[in-house]
């Protein structure tokens, strides 16, 4: 029955018992040497998984992203997006000028099952923290480089940002209308996609050293992840045509596109079959243009001159009715549309909160918010969020102790030698003005103490 079956799935991935079930990287070590957004992503999703992410930064200034953001609009004495990309992580700042400083991140990497950097290529190989060092220490570690180009080839030395990916890519290439403008992608698209792939190949390698013992290399670039999404330069070396932008028009779908309704708001509406377009021609109540032959199958309907001409029938047909409206028509006649949602109602979105994409989340330091987690459920082993982001070096005690087996007396002497540190004074880097960092047990970590 069908109605089991839905039960059964409530039941298996029932969002309050999240924290009931084991973790899947639960025991997998990630040293992230990363910075801004490429790197810090990959890890991201494998410690929402459970793997132990050390972050390392440089002392008071830290990671770029957390004194960045939209407009420089910040949040309790911190960046969103820097929340947003490393939760769950542990805070180590060490200077890596130092020799000691070195030394530290060495046996960090040592007791490490992966590593991830995205500088430039070649950097944290002059560094002495490059692979061909760490995997003389440690065999087994999966080393991931980060870059735009690539460790090795004529470009592997320039600089690159979002941007310069999305552009180099071609996926700028395809956004826009007809050919006619070029848009960048919102968001950092050029670091978040790459970044997820950067994930899967860390796991696919992981497997691997299950397998066989062996740990190894993986070069990820920026430009290279893109272009796997697009496969219009194919087409063109195959057909010798090229593939204009298509703007808000699915070009296998006809009708398709994004209208705006009576109110001002905004609708996609997508047709793929001919039952689907029936049934949006009975909402219409227009099914006069079946009977017509430039309609009346999917084929001749993608013809773009066909396609051209139901899309402005659409459009016109969705400029006098309102959102909700079609939505209803939408549900009741079976052919898919949705609103173009804004982000106050993702924020608040009941079927998102009931899947558990996003999750109102209190975080011991910076309170309550709603944040997004995975969205691929596993039921036996489901991300989670355990904590927000600290502040630069807020770990130091902790990790230095427990995972180098260093006294409290030791890690102060790295402070008073300036090999490790924590923030500087400025937003981003320190904790919220209003905690009491004099009570907090982490920071002030001591072994002979309880956790």
């Amino acid at each position: 029955m069908l109605e089991d079956y839905f039960s059964y799935t409530n039941e298996i991935f029932d969002q309050s018992r999240i924290a009931e079930k084991p973790e899947a990287l639960k025991g997998i070590r990630v040293l992230d040497l990363a910075h801004v957004i490429f790197g810090p992503v990959i890890s991201k999703w494998l410690a929402l998984f459970g793997a132990e992410v050390i972050k390392v930064e440089e002392p008071e200034e830290g990671d770029p992203w957390r004194t960045a953001s939209y407009w420089a609009k910040y949040w309790k004495d911190s960046s969103p997006f820097f929340q947003s990309f490393n939760p769950n992580k542990y805070f180590v700042a060490i200077d890596l000028k130092k020799p000691k400083g070195k030394e530290l991140v060495l046996e960090l990497a040592k007791k490490s099952d992966v590593v991830v950097e995205n500088f430039r290529a070649g950097l944290v190989e002059a560094w002495g923290i490059g692979y061909t060092t760490v995997s003389q220490i440690n065999p087994k570690v999966i080393y991931i480089s980060c870059s735009g180009y690539g460790q090795w080839g004529p470009l592997r030395f320039f600089p690159s940002w979002d941007l310069i990916a999305q552009s180099m890519s071609g996926v700028a290439r395809l956004t826009g209308f007809g050919g006619k403008d070029t848009y960048k992608l919102p968001d950092y698209y050029g670091d978040f996609f790459p970044g997820l792939l950067g994930a899967v190949s860390v796991l696919a390698a992981l497997n691997y050293r299950e397998k066989t013992g062996k740990g190894q290399f993986i070069d990820m670039t920026q430009v290279e992840a893109l272009m796997r999404i697009m496969h219009n330069w194919s087409y063109m070396d195959l057909t010798g045509e090229d593939l204009k932008s298509t703007g808000n028009v699915d070009p296998t779908m006809a009708p398709s596109g994004i209208f705006k309704t009576k109110e001002g708001k905004f609708v996609a509406v997508a047709i793929a079959t001919d039952e689907q377009f029936l049934a949006l021609l009975e909402a219409m109540g227009k099914m006069d243009l079946a009977k017509e032959r430039r309609f009346r199958e999917t084929f001749d309907r993608l013809q773009p001159e066909n396609a051209e001409e139901i899309c402005k029938i659409l459009e016109e047909w969705v400029k006098e009715k309102t959102e909700q409206e079609i939505i209803a028509l939408a549900q009741g006649k079976g052919f898919p549309a949705s609103p173009v949602m804004d982000d106050w109602r993702m924020v608040n979105d009941e079927w998102r909160m009931e899947r558990g994409s996003v999750v109102e989340f209190e975080d011991e330091m910076y309170g309550k918010g709603i944040w997004p987690v995975p969205t691929v459920a596993l039921h036996k082993t489901p991300a989670r969020l355990k904590r927000l982001s600290r502040p630069v070096g807020y770990h130091n005690h902790y990790i230095f102790q427990t995972l180098l087996g260093l006294s409290k007396k030791q890690v102060k002497e790295l402070e008073r030698e300036h090999v490790i540190g924590y923030w500087g004074n400025r937003v981003g880097q320190k904790p919220p003005a209003y905690y009491d960092m004099e009570s907090d047990s982490i920071f002030n970590f001591d072994q002979g103490e309880k956790k």
